[in-house]
């Protein structure tokens, strides 16, 4: 059961960057700020789609550890367009 809810993951996963990569593309909005801010977003959707029921998923793990260092990095791009914009 576990990976079938790893591979159902990265599928959606996969499918949510090249959609957004799409869509700012198409939108003559690419940078690489917007691109992680979606792509962040992304992560934690589709983390909250496929969260185990069960604890004892290894796969599960990691992702708690990028997810921590996301928001930092959120927390820096936010701050960079925040001083830009002061």
């Amino acid at each position: 059961m576990g990976s079938e809810h790893r591979d159902g993951f990265l599928v959606t996963l996969i499918a949510w960057l090249l959609a957004s990569l799409g869509v700012l593309v198409a939108l003559d909005a690419f940078s690489p700020q917007n691109f992680f801010v979606a792509s962040f977003v992304g992560l934690l959707s589709v983390m909250q789609l496929y969260a185990p029921t069960e604890s004892g998923d290894r796969w599960w793990l990691p992702l708690r550890a990028l997810v921590a260092v996301c928001f930092a990095v959120f927390g820096y791009v936010v701050y960079l367009r925040v001083t830009a914009v002061v």
